[in-house]
């Protein structure tokens, strides 16, 4: 599917190495004729849905919302001229070692979520992501269509809202999937980066996921430099799969 609007191909997929390379050629053709010179793949329309393809993998099962596909797609995109634009990364890691990291911070309040939680984490996700690679923003109706498979997953001790001084400020959206604990997304409002809520909120989550018996921690699809994984690296995490966006240069 082409998005002309944006220079995006996405929603595709290839029977074989062959048609896969052809329809990519044609998609490539299309776009640069409407004036594109960046084209960017595979990507669903925008980052808020599915995006990237599996480049390399360890062999482990895949988790719920985890992009899949063959990795000789990668090959066939490399064929046709494409070339990695973003390089993301899954770490797995044991929870049977985790321990408390942080002393009570009086400033700080963690609380499990609430019903009516959707909205405000839509909020801080809008603050939280927009300088994220290729970012646009969403509509609430278009963002509670995405989490409404979700919620039904929702163990309320698994998603928490951080508050200081009596308002959200961060949150963090993990779920459990057989004995791992999926570690999905996690935002701070910018004003409230670089002060240990990212890692506090982590360590509060995975210390919750071994309190209900899950022994693995999957920390899903986080982009190469990411802060996220400096906080996770603590842990021992180990990378399980490698995915990567791709761009076409005109």
């Amino acid at each position: 599917m082409l998005y002309l609007d944006r220079g995006y191909i996405g929603c595709f997929e290839m029977p074989d190495k062959d048609c896969g390379k052809l329809q990519l050629e044609e998609y490539v053709s299309q776009l640069k004729s409407v004036g594109h010179k960046r084209i960017i793949a595979p990507i669903d329309g925008d980052t808020w849905h599915t995006y990237r393809l599996v480049s390399w993998s360890s062999g482990e099962s895949a988790f719920p919302l985890e992009p899949q596909n063959p990795l000789w797609y990668n090959e066939v995109y490399g064929e046709v001229g494409f070339k990695p634009f973003q390089k993301y990364r899954s770490d797995k890691f044991d929870l049977g070692h985790i321990k408390p990291l942080f002393a009570n911070d009086p400033s700080l309040r963690l609380r499990n979520f609430h019903e009516d939680d959707l909205r405000l984490i839509y909020d801080i996700s809008l603050q939280g992501f927009n300088d994220n690679l290729l970012y646009s923003d969403i509509t609430f109706e278009n963002f509670k269509m995405l989490y409404s498979p979700l919620l039904p997953m929702i163990d309320r001790e698994l998603v928490i809202v951080a508050e200081a001084e009596g308002s959200p400020v961060g949150f963090m959206f993990s779920f459990a999937a057989g004995e791992n604990l999926i570690l999905k997304s996690m935002a701070v409002l910018p004003e409230f980066r670089s002060s240990g809520i990212g890692a506090k909120m982590m360590n509060h989550v995975l210390l919750a996921g071994q309190r209900k018996g899950l022994k693995t921690a999957i920390a899903a699809l986080i982009a190469d430099g990411n802060n996220s994984h400096k906080i996770i690296s603590r842990y021992g995490s180990k990378k399980i799969r490698e995915y990567t966006l791709y761009c076409f240069e005109t």
